[in-house]
């Protein structure tokens, strides 16, 4: 099996260059075969119509026949070289040269602009946008023109004004000039659908990023599709209570999540299901084009939902919705300054796309919390199993020493000893409120053990751990707390308070809680000698400078919240704010 596998990696390379280079190479061997076999028609048509009918040319006639039928022999020859030529070659460009220059000698000896010939330069232009796109129709046509121009040029010495035709000259070299114009136009337009086809295909896989960095990538690279400069996804996933909003642009990035009553409705009912745009101002006089089907159908009234925050409203947009298993919304692609209906059907796609990366990060997330789960579920009876029933023994040995002894051992170290047990005993009691919370179907009930319960239950064990002061000071709270702060904020308390005892030497320790507009404020303060550092520090200078408590820095912003830190000789000042409403990433 060894020797297949190499060979088939040995192989691998080569299909991946055919892949990219080969069907290029097909495609341009299509199209010389193509203009091959035109080159064919157009030049026995032209050399039998003017042997059926000689009015022209009047001047050269030998010539012109013999180098025509000479040309006719050459585009033959050439068609036999084309297919059978081994690979990608100059011949392109060459036989292009040689068609100008020989339509040029045939045009000069048939009176220029009233030759017969004629044709034969609007040819050209066609070759060189079927071989190099808009740029080859432009070179073309600029060598074609100064060709006709010198041409006519040249004509005017030769021959007095009656046989020089002037006005069929000046329509000539007009239609040359119109013709590559619009050729040029259809190149650029079939060169940006490529381009946007290629990006569609492109499109950004899911991985398993953060969130908000797998929406701003999916925003952006949709955007850049349609060239808008901004880019706005609204969407509500499952059954999660939530609507989130994400709003890319070229400056900044933003994702929250908001109660589903929010921008309610984000569209009209009658626009609800249909892909639409405006071309114009987005108010409640807007002109909207919508899709339905094949169809395009005019609305008039507010397209969005005046609060939703889509840019610039005096320009226009394009929007389209997307529906999947999992994930229902829609995306609007913003500040175009003039839309036009064919970007329905594109931004239908986006839609499309945009929807079923979404609903991948879903399931991924999804996928992610039912590992999670189960990794708590196994920690959970680890501990259930083995640390607690060690505390419970541990315990019941120092209740036997304490109780059994109590004619041997002096009462202050029995006392000393009953309080370490009732230290131990409320350490079991958060390790089970602890593992309680690892199961999955398990919820802290705030009736049985709210956040000043929880608070106070800390304060006495760390006073009959330490033999330290420690005040707790609870202001007024919201009744029920998010989940994720009831069961984070007692554990930030106890670790502020240990690193105040251990490292600061403190006579005592002061803890505060209360909420403050939409927040949760804690300050843990003491009165010790403070960190190594001095002054006021946030999140971003403390982790510049490397100091400060990293673990506990690490649990505030897990919750989307901020810490800052105050020392100074006389003691430190711990400040934590947890928002109560926020971003959902």
């Amino acid at each position: 099996m060894a020797p297949d596998l190499q060979s088939t990696a040995g192989i691998a390379p080569e299909a991946s260059r055919f892949s990219v280079f080969g069907w290029r190479y097909v495609s341009r061997l299509q199209t010389e075969r193509t203009i091959a076999l035109a080159r064919i028609v157009l030049a026995s048509a032209s050399l039998f119509a003017i042997w059926l009918d000689p009015a022209e040319p009047t001047r050269y006639v030998r010539l012109t026949y013999t180098l025509h039928t000479v040309y006719l022999l050459y585009a033959v020859l050439l068609t036999l070289v084309i297919r059978r030529r081994p690979g990608p070659s100059r011949i392109p460009l060459i036989t292009h040269i040689v068609d100008i220059i020989a339509f040029s000698v045939f045009q000069y000896l048939t009176l220029g602009p009233s030759s017969p010939f004629f044709m034969y330069f609007l040819f050209s232009l066609f070759c060189g946008a079927l071989r190099w796109g808009w740029r080859g129709t432009l070179a073309t046509a600029v060598a074609v023109l100064l060709s006709f121009l010198v041409m006519g040029d040249s004509m005017t010495l030769t021959f007095g004004a009656t046989e020089f035709e002037l006005n069929r000259f000046i329509i000539r070299a007009v239609y040359l000039a119109v013709a590559a114009a619009l050729l040029v136009y259809l190149g650029q337009h079939e060169a940006r659908l490529r381009a946007q086809i290629e990006r569609l295909a492109g499109w950004p896989s899911v991985g398993h990023g953060e969130a908000a960095g797998v929406v701003r990538r999916i925003l952006s690279h949709g955007a850049g599709i349609v060239g808008a400069p901004r880019a706005v996804a609204m969407w509500e996933a499952g059954e999660e209570p939530w609507r989130y909003v994400a709003t890319w642009s070229l400056n900044e990035f933003a994702m929250k999540r908001w109660s589903p009553e929010e921008f309610e409705p984000v569209v009209p009912p009658s626009l609800d299901g249909s892909a639409f745009l405006t071309a114009g101002p987005v108010n409640a006089d807007a002109v909207v084009v919508m899709s339905r089907g094949d169809v395009l159908t005019e609305w008039r009234g507010q397209p969005v939902h005046p609060a939703l925050p889509i840019g610039d409203r005096e320009v226009g947009l394009v929007s389209a919705p997307f529906q999947t298993e999992r994930v229902s919304g829609r995306v609007f692609l913003c500040d175009l300054p003039l839309p036009t209906p064919d970007l329905l059907p594109l931004t239908e796609v986006i839609a499309r796309e945009t929807g079923a990366s979404l609903d991948q990060l879903y399931v991924t997330r999804r996928l992610a919390e039912v590992a999670l789960s189960d990794e708590r579920i196994r920690v959970a009876r680890d501990l259930h199993d083995g640390v607690l029933q060690s505390l419970t023994g541990i315990r019941l040995e120092l209740q036997s020493v304490a109780t059994g002894s109590s004619g041997e051992m002096p009462a202050r170290t029995r006392d000393r000893l009953l309080n370490i047990e009732r230290a131990i005993a409320m350490e079991q009691r958060e390790l089970r409120l602890f593992i309680a919370g690892l199961q999955p179907a398990a919820r802290p009930n705030p009736a049985t053990s709210p956040l000043g319960t929880r608070l106070e239950e800390v304060r006495e064990r760390l006073m009959l751990e330490w033999k330290m002061p420690v005040s707790l000071r609870l202001g007024p709270c919201p009744a029920e707390l998010p989940d994720p702060i009831t069961q984070g904020l007692p554990l930030m308390v106890h670790e502020a308070v240990v690193n105040a005892m251990k490292h600061a030497q403190p006579s005592r320790v002061s803890v505060e809680v209360q909420r403050n507009a939409d927040a949760l404020q804690v300050v843990v303060s003491d009165d010790g000698r403070g960190f190594s550092f001095r002054g006021r520090y946030d999140d971003a200078a403390l982790a510049a400078m490397g100091t400060g408590p990293a673990s506990l820095r690490a649990r505030v912003a897990s919750l989307g919240g901020q810490m800052t830190i105050e020392s100074t000789p006389a003691g430190s000042r711990v400040e934590i704010s947890l928002p109560l409403t926020g971003e959902g990433h």
